[in-house]
Formats: structure tokens, C-alpha cells, sequence
């Protein structure tokens, strides 16, 4: 059986191995500067091509430097290598630092790719997040802390979305073609919007989502993307090829799903203000039918029609007593001529006992215009007979 020790003394015994090594009591390394913070103390990455270290320089020795640290930077670091208790890693305790000439591989080759994919316009469109998605699908690790931190936020801002998960690497040399993967198999997921990323992590951890095929999957993609990379001070290159960016995933969620609550209470505001809109509406309109029905008072046809029937009807009164009078008149003057025609008529006289007589000539009115032998009709009032006249007047 293997010797039993606790971790305390492995650690204890590799720092000594350390301590004792001469060679990294006193070193200069070079390498290219990732993840720099400054907090007063700064704790870097010195990396060059699949190998890192880390490093810190405090304070007392930072105050020297005559330039400022930042990722991407070729550097030459002097100090000692020790290890790091508490962590159980070692790292170069800095007390020099020396800018080397130009940028990093990394950096480089970062900048290379931006200005490429920009040049071919992937970083141009940017497409509306939906206000109000029914599905939302996610592109990460299902075990990492990004998708329980998009989960607690869209449970409690809207628990009615649907939430799909797509899991892939998001760290490693298999994680750019396992997130592009991901990103295809979402387009056939129904979903409205896409988040894709990772929790916190450092600018090696974030690499995958600076490669090219993982950028031109985002553009590809048909439904609207929101990148959830999980690092505020260091855009990748999806970040800028997304539609939408999130400093962290749970930012991203509350960009792509809004809050019902207040949902809520703007529909009940625009409610408020669309009643209150409909009701000055109404007055108004009210006021504007009441003017009308006053102006259509005056030209109303209906009105005007039953006008014109009443002087209709007077007037057909007057013609009517007019026509009467004359009726009366004319019947009067009829009476008179009748009696006067009866007076003047022959056959009246006839009836009182004379008689007309006719020869060939006509009446005859007088004895002398007839001759003795003459032919002539005598007419009475009930007929009339032949005579011949025996003697001359």
C-alpha cells in the first residue's frame, strides 16, 4: 500500500521542491499577457500558444512600472516561481516586468479575425430581439451555473416561457464545433430567440466563442441570437456577431423575456389611457353630432318636403275655392244663356201654336215672296205637311 499523507503536506513538500529549485528562484520568463486585472496588486496570465502560467505583482513593485498592462501585450516577467498555498498552484511572483516588442499571437490573430468578419458585414445586422417570445432556447452547458442563472430569471419574469436547452462544450478544443453544432440544432427548435454562452471565466476559458466557424453559425442563424459570454471587460468575436449582447447570461435573460409584471401593468395603463382616450372621443363626438342634427334641423328635406306640402295644400285650397267661384260663375252665365237660347228657340214658339213655313228658298217670312201654285212646307211643333198657295198677296 502507497504511503497515506494529507494535502497540506503534499503542498508543503512541492513548495519546498520549489524553494529549493535555484533555477526559478530568480527567472525572467516571456510571454503574452491574458486575463490582466488590476486591483493595486495585478494578477495576470502570461501564456504562449496551449501553455499558461499564472502571475501576480504587488503594489510596492507595480508602482514602477512606466507602462500599463494589458492583455495581448509580449512581456518579460522577472521573479520566482513559488506556489500558491491555498490553491495548490504555483505562479511567478513578479517583482520586474518588461514590455517586449509588438502584440501577442493571441491578440493578434483575434484582431486578424475581427477585421475580416467585419469587412464581410457579419457584424452589421442586427436584428430585433421579439417583445414577447414564447420559446427561448439555450445554448450552453447543462451543467454549468449560465443556464441556472437563465432559468431563475425567466421563471420569475415570466413563468409561461418555454425553455429548451441545447448542451454543448463550452471550454476546450472540441467546444467551437460542438457550440456551432448547437446553433444548427436550435434553428429547428421552434424557438423565437437563441442565448448562447457560459457563465464567468477567463479570456482562455472564452476562446471557443472567438473562432471563426462559431461566428459565422451565429450569422447563419435564421431566429434572432443574444451572446451570453459571461466576461464584461473582454468582447469575443461572437459578441460581436450576435444581434443582441449581454454582459452575462442572466442579463440575456432578462433582455429576451420581459417582465409579465410589468407587462401587466402596461396593459393596464394603456387600457387606462386608451378608455380615457375613447371617452374624450365620445364627448367630442357627441358634441360634433349634436352641432350636426342642428344644421340637418335646418336643411332637413323631410322638413322642408312637409313645408311645401302644407303650402301645397293652401294652395290647393285656394285653387279649389277659386275653381268653385268660377264653376258658380260659369253655371250662372250657363242658366242665363240656356234661358236666353229657350226664349230665342224656334221650337218654343212653335209650341205656342205657330208655325214656320219653307219653299224652295228657304223660310219663308213674308206673303210676298211667295206666288200663287208655289209648293211650300208648313212646320209645326209636332210635324209638319205640303200646301200650295192658291192666291198672290
Amino acid at each position: 500500500m502507497s504511503l497515506i499523507v494529507t494535502v497540506s503536506e503534499v503542498v508543503e513538500h512541492l513548495a519546498v521542491l520549489l524553494d529549493s529549485d535555484r533555477l526559478i528562484r530568480n527567472i525572467s520568463v516571456r510571454g503574452e499577457i491574458s486575463d490582466c486585472t488590476d486591483k493595486g496588486n495585478i494578477f495576470f496570465t502570461l501564456k504562449e500558444g496551449d501553455c499558461s502560467i499564472k502571475a501576480v505583482m504587488f503594489r510596492s513593485y507595480a508602482a514602477n512600472l512606466t507602462f500599463e498592462p494589458q492583455k495581448g501585450m509580449n512581456v518579460i516577467a522577472n521573479g520566482s516561481v513559488r506556489l500558491y498555498k491555498r490553491d495548490g498552484v504555483f505562479q511567478i511572483y513578479v517583482t520586474e516586468l518588461i514590455q517586449d516588442e509588438g502584440i501577442g499571437d493571441g491578440l493578434l490573430s483575434f484582431e486578424q479575425l475581427k477585421n475580416k468578419l467585419n469587412s464581410e458585414g457579419l457584424f452589421d445586422r442586427k436584428r430585433p430581439i421579439p417583445p414577447n417570445p414564447r420559446t427561448v432556447c439555450v445554448v450552453t452547458s447543462e451543467t454549468g451555473a449560465a443556464i441556472q442563472d437563465i432559468k431563475n430569471v425567466i421563471s420569475r419574469r415570466n413563468p409561461f416561457v418555454k425553455l429548451i436547452l441545447v448542451p454543448v462544450l463550452v471550454q476546450g478544443t472540441d467546444a467551437p464545433a460542438s457550440i456551432t453544432a448547437g446553433i444548427e440544432k436550435a434553428q429547428n427548435t421552434d424557438s423565437d430567440v437563441i442565448i448562447f454562452g457560459r457563465g464567468g471565466g477567463s479570456s482562455d476559458d472564452l476562446s471557443a466563442f472567438n473562432a471563426e466557424i462559431v461566428a459565422r453559425a451565429v450569422f447563419n442563424s435564421r431566429i434572432p441570437t443574444i451572446s451570453a459570454v459571461g466576461h464584461e471587460i473582454n468582447r469575443t468575436i461572437a459578441d460581436f456577431t450576435a444581434d443582441k449582447y449581454a454582459p452575462t447570461p442572466s442579463a440575456a435573460a432578462e433582455i429576451a423575456v420581459p417582465d409579465i409584471n410589468e407587462v401587466r401593468k402596461y396593459i393596464v395603463g394603456t387600457k387606462s389611457y386608451l378608455y380615457g382616450k375613447l371617452q374624450n372621443r365620445l364627448k367630442s363626438a357627441e358634441g360634433e353630432l349634436n352641432s350636426l342634427k342642428k344644421l340637418i334641423s335646418l336643411h332637413d328635406p323631410f322638413l322642408r318636403i312637409e313645408e311645401e306640402r302644407r303650402s301645397l295644400k293652401n294652395i290647393s285650397s285656394v285653387l279649389k275655392r277659386e275653381m268653385l267661384a268660377v264653376i258658380n260663375a260659369k253655371s250662372t252665365q250657363l242658366v242665363s244663356a240656356a234661358e236666353l237660347l229657350n226664349a230665342l228657340d224656334p221650337m218654343q214658339t212653335l209650341l205656342r201654336g205657330y208655325s214656320v213655313v219653307y219653299n224652295e228658298k228657304g223660310i219663308v217670312s213674308s206673303v210676298k215672296s211667295v206666288k200663287a201654285g208655289e209648293k211650300i212646307t208648313v212646320k209645326m211643333s209636332d210635324g209638319e205637311f205640303n200646301a200650295v198657295v192658291e192666291k198672290e198677296q
